[in-house]
């Protein structure tokens, strides 16, 4: 997986910009980097976000790209910018963990949901068989307020 992230991704701009990318195709208004050196690098948006389904089969599974067949984002009609799923190594050039966050409506439960997954990428460096990394998430239905989605 560091190989895959180092080939697709050679300098960190292009990693933000891969990032960005994915703000634009999930129809946000807003796309906003806070880089706090050493410690953090945050890249918050707010677009339609992944529900747990769409993480799980989606964004997990390398090699699939869950844009494709879609040639317009669905609120904004935006031509896709992403491809390949890139993005998902992009994370992985920025540094030794990521703290994913995402709020989506989720038609199958019927609720707005946040789901949080944390991964410990050096973990996924020390195995051959990526099915074995334990990617610890959680799923809870999110506020119903726009604000306290945001924070």
């Amino acid at each position: 997986m560091r190989e895959l992230g180092e080939r697709l991704v050679k300098q960190p701009e292009v990693a933000l910009l891969e990032l960005v990318k994915n703000a634009y195709d999930a129809d946000a208004k807003t796309c906003e980097i806070t880089h706090e050196p050493p410690r953090q690098i945050v890249v918050a948006d707010d677009g339609r976000g992944m529900t747990l389904d769409e993480f799980k089969t989606g964004w997990m599974r390398i090699g699939t790209s869950a844009k494709e067949g879609d040639q317009l984002t669905r609120r904004y009609q935006r031509i896709i910018t992403g491809e390949k799923g890139i993005g998902r190594f992009a994370v992985r050039f920025l540094g030794r963990a990521l703290q994913l966050r995402s709020v989506a409506f989720d038609k199958a439960r019927g609720v707005r949901t946040t789901l949080t997954a944390a991964f410990n990428w050096p973990e996924f460096d020390r195995n051959e068989d990526l099915g074995r990394v334990k990617v610890p998430y959680h799923l809870v239905r999110a506020p119903s307020s726009a604000a306290e989605a945001q924070h």
